[in-house]
């Protein structure tokens, strides 16, 4: 057997692996979904081991093929690093953090501020998943589930209510609560499609056993949670947040509870490691850190 490595192969086997059918890895690479198949057939005739289970809808990882993609990634994660930092002359971050918007400022910020040894830290926010850890130079994502990543080391870091909060002197003028909030008061975050009816005041309203259904026209809607949060602290009404990300504004003191907390969102938030062998140094160290920061709603 040649002792070169069949590197083209090993791109292919990468990308099929994470996006799971080898019409989406053909699609990225720019090649034909056959060109794919016989570079898989070329990579498991060579070391001699089935890396997929052929599926009808795509294909599976086998452990085989698990143990590969877990170094092949984090081998093509390094080279594209190396490429970057030669093309930009700059310092490799220590670690490279990638997280959806909104989760990155009102929690992954509060925690990392709890960290003694912030140098070197990039954080980057991004809303799509699955990410490409080895174009973005990422470390860990954290996101809202994980069913983007079946191959990958998740943790979870919790699982969350909707809790009711208002900026202090709305909530001295309410004196129930977000029950005498009125529709105009109460702000809407448009969550997107993949987003389950829980998260809407309507879902909040029916775990609590109210048949109330706001009329999301007549209060102010947002479209992100950061931004919810910020008004709400401005006083422009009652906001509906996952009870861990009002954490910090709850310790505060800026906002306060104007409710229970309600309607268990249908995922937890996790961290995702990036596909390597083993983490490096600098992003296991913020792993162990963030795994293990007290969570609420959990």
């Amino acid at each position: 057997m040649s002792d070169r490595l069949p590197l083209n192969a090993l791109q292919a086997f990468e990308r099929a692996a994470r996006t799971g059918t080898f019409a989406a890895a053909a699609a990225e690479l720019g090649v034909t979904a056959t060109a794919i198949s016989q570079h898989i057939r070329l990579l498991e005739s060579r070391f001699g081991k089935q890396v997929f289970h052929r599926r009808p809808n795509g294909v599976e990882l086998t452990d085989a093929g698990r143990d590969l993609f877990l170094r092949v990634a984090g081998a093509f994660a390094e080279l594209s690093e190396a490429a970057a930092h030669l093309q930009t002359s700059a310092l490799r971050p220590r670690v490279v953090i990638s997280v959806i918007p909104s989760v990155g400022e009102l929690w992954l910020l509060p925690q990392l501020a709890g960290l003694s040894d912030r140098a070197g830290i990039k954080v980057i926010e991004e809303n799509e998943d699955p990410i490409d850890f080895a174009n973005r130079g990422a470390d860990i994502r954290i996101t809202y589930g994980a069913t983007a990543y079946p191959n990958q080391i998740v943790e979870t870091l919790f699982h969350d209510r909707m809790l009711p909060v208002a900026a202090p002197e709305l909530a001295l003028q309410l004196a129930d609560g977000v029950r005498d909030a009125t529709d105009a008061q109460l702000i809407h975050t448009q969550w997107g499609p993949s987003y389950a009816s829980p998260q809407s005041w309507s879902g909040w309203y029916q775990t609590m056993g109210s048949t109330r259904r706001p009329d999301p026209g007549k209060g102010l809607s947002v479209d992100r949670l950061v931004i919810a949060a910020t008004a709400a602290r401005q006083g422009l009404g009652v906001a509906l947040l996952p009870e861990t990300l009002a954490a910090a504004d709850l310790t505060r003191g800026t906002l306060v509870a104007a409710g229970p907390a309600a309607a268990w969102m249908p995922l937890p938030y996790v961290m995702v490691a990036r596909p390597a062998a083993r983490m490096r140094q600098g992003a296991e160290s913020v792993w162990k850190h963030l795994s293990t920061r007290p969570v609420r709603g959990s």
